[in-house]
């Protein structure tokens, strides 16, 4: 008969590895293009954990927790951030690498140099079915604003636009949502990742 795995059991098992899961990242990375709502930041960040992304860029205007250096927020912006961020986040803040830079497109640019492989996740003319595209490792997915999207200049820079097609009247799925479908679907397309093995029980 099958058992569901207590709360407790899973915890147990991350723990057995918990030093080595905040060393060993899978070669991707995550860029934000002005998220504006704190709470898919936060989820962004236990889906990034989970993945165990290289690291998390949040730019623009989005919000990111504590920790930033140079921080030239208000007091109490820092605190409203830091608290509805780590709410959604639950625990995953301290285990996920990240950063806040000002311009996203500065960092595609950058990691493009380094080459990384940059996919932005968008509806686009020209996009391609995000189950089509050639994922190749090291890679950067950008996502953005839950209304406006990835920014048409990142667009431009971006070596595939992934697209995540609807079925009805909806035009398009949460920011996380669509970022957790992408991810999985690099993973599935890129293992194994070298060095990096997806966390097993």
């Amino acid at each position: 008969m099958i058992r569901k795995k207590s709360t407790k059991e899973l915890e147990k098992e991350r723990q057995k590895n918990r030093e080595k899961l905040k060393t060993d990242r899978a070669p991707v990375y995550v860029i934000a293009d002005s998220i504006r709502s704190l709470d898919n930041v936060g989820l962004l960040f236990r889906l990034c954990e989970l993945i165990r992304v290289k690291k998390l860029y949040l730019c623009g205007i989005t919000g990111y927790p504590k920790g930033q250096k140079l921080d030239r927020r208000k007091p109490w912006k820092i605190e409203r951030a830091d608290h509805r961020i780590k709410k959604t986040a639950i625990y995953a803040v301290p285990f996920v690498p990240w950063e806040y830079k000002r311009s996203a497109l500065s960092v595609v640019k950058r990691l493009k140099s380094e080459g990384v492989q940059i996919v932005a996740l968008e509806q686009a003319f020209g996009s391609l079915d995000y189950r089509e595209v050639k994922y190749k490792l090291p890679l950067a997915l950008v996502v953005g604003h839950e209304i406006n999207g990835v920014s048409k200049k990142i667009i431009d820079a971006a070596d595939s636009i992934a697209e995540i097609p609807t079925y009805c009247i909806g035009n398009y799925l949460n920011v996380v949502i669509a970022s957790s479908i992408a991810l999985y679907k690099i993973i599935e397309k890129t293992e194994p990742f070298g060095p990096y093995k997806p966390a097993r029980s």
